[in-house]
């Protein structure tokens, strides 16, 4: 797996989950604030809703962003690619190690069902133009 075509797929999902006028509007609701971190590659995303009205979401693949994440998430970028195809139960995955968690319950209790948003839209992504992350 390469980070550039991991990047490339969230690219694609987070501008169709920005323009989907059902699942933007409830991650914008949440008030999202999600740092996630590849321990094996070097890629890390910030994602963040939007004070644009034209948009839901804002998002970086850097730290130099004006907003602190309420929940930060660590995992290979095998565990993010099978969590972000739906393949992998998150909870299961912070209780055996294989994903860290920093941040307050409450934010991990509000985005982390709404975050399931991204399954979807990834799912396509993936089968749009990123074969080389396809789960078989």
């Amino acid at each position: 797996m390469r980070p550039d075509d991991l990047q490339g797929a969230l690219e694609r999902t987070l501008a169709a989950v920005d323009a989907d006028p059902r699942s933007g509007p409830v991650l914008r609701a949440a008030g999202l604030r999600l740092r996630l971190e590849l321990t094996d590659m070097p890629l890390v995303l910030n994602l963040a809703t939007s004070d644009d009205p034209a948009h839901h979401l804002r998002w970086s693949f850097s730290d130099d962003v004006d907003w602190e994440p309420g929940l930060e998430l660590s995992m290979s970028s095998e565990t993010a690619n099978a969590y972000l195809q739906g393949r992998l139960n998150l909870p299961i995955a912070i209780a055996r190690g294989a994903v860290g968690v920093k941040g307050g319950s409450r934010s991990a209790l509000l985005y982390l069902p709404v975050a399931r948003l991204l399954v979807e839209p990834f799912r396509n992504s993936v089968r749009a133009g990123f074969p080389t992350l396809a789960l078989d």
